[in-house]
């Protein structure tokens, strides 16, 4: 059965199961770098927030030996085990009075985001974009999250300049950062003792303790003059995925060519289109205390 087939069978099913007590929504999602998304909805006659699932998985594993019906099934019990764990209040989100605390900020391509960034709040940082999302941190599901638009800010009568505000003191003190020598992350990786911090290290990995849209540390106040007092030298950044970046000491070992060059290949062969960050390189400058490109 081809994709397009596939996905009209399944809302079938989906809309049969449910005995038109939901409206079944086929719809496309657009993600990060403009990423486009299959997805479908189950819509009950009261219901604000729904969870959005994603088809191409599916149709994977459809191709793989599952009966329509039996996806429809997983369907039905994720929307459900959905609904049982996550706590998102509409009314908490509509109050910034209260949703303050759950503002963050993240990290995204500028030019690979242009079309999205129309949308939304944002704030240029070399060739990336800050961008805003409330996250969802009650329940069962924390780390959810919902991406603030323009209309938001409409609604909550606030500015930009507020929003940074409230998202930067959120990010630095409830995402701390993590700063780890590379070898010792592979050995921990690999169930091994984790080893003692060295400054003798090639590369470095940073990120924040729950290596989601990590690469948004950068952005910590003093976190990379920190991190150049402690290395006694100027580092390159590689910005490896949204999630995080690769620090590598100026030893003379690397050129930015070599290393423009393994970013590019990361970004080829190991992440995902939608959790690519950059092709470029930075550096930090410990005199200048500034990153440039």
């Amino acid at each position: 059965m081809e994709y397009q087939t596939f996905k009209e069978e399944l809302c079938r099913i989906l809309q049969k199961r449910t005995e038109g007590k939901k409206k079944v929504i086929l719809q496309q999602v657009e993600k990060n770098n403009g990423v486009v998304l299959d997805a479908v909805v189950l819509q009950g006659e009261k219901e604000q927030v729904l969870p959005t699932i994603y088809l191409e998985e599916l149709y994977e594993i459809y191709e793989e030996g599952a009966t329509l019906e039996q996806i429809a099934g997983r369907i039905l019990c994720e929307e459900e085990k959905w609904k049982e764990e996550v706590e998102f209040s509409l009314e908490e989100f509509e109050d910034y009075t209260r949703a303050r605390t759950s503002i963050f900020y993240k990290l995204v391509n500028y030019q690979m985001n242009e079309r999205m960034l129309k949308r939304v709040p944002h704030i240029r940082y070399l060739d990336l974009a800050v961008v805003f999302y409330y996250r969802v941190e009650q329940g069962h599901f924390p780390g959810g999250s919902v991406l603030i638009h323009n209309n938001n800010l409409v609604t909550w009568g606030i500015t930009k300049s507020q929003l940074m505000k409230d998202a930067a003191f959120n990010t630095s003190r409830k995402l701390p950062y993590s700063f780890v020598g590379m070898e010792s992350l592979i050995a921990e990786l690999s169930g091994e003792e984790l080893m003692d911090f060295s400054t003798e290290e090639l590369m470095y990995v940073l990120t924040n303790e729950e290596k989601y849209y990590g690469a948004a540390v950068l952005l910590y106040p003093h976190v990379l003059s920190h991190i150049g007092t402690l290395l006694k030298r100027n580092f390159f950044v590689l910005p490896s995925s949204v999630h995080e970046c690769i620090l590598v000491p100026d030893l003379g070992h690397y050129t930015r060519f070599e290393l423009m060059k393994m970013v590019r290949e990361v970004n080829q062969n190991q992440v995902e289109e939608e959790e690519i960050l950059s092709y470029q390189v930075y550096y930090y400058d410990r005199k200048r205390e500034a990153l440039v490109m």
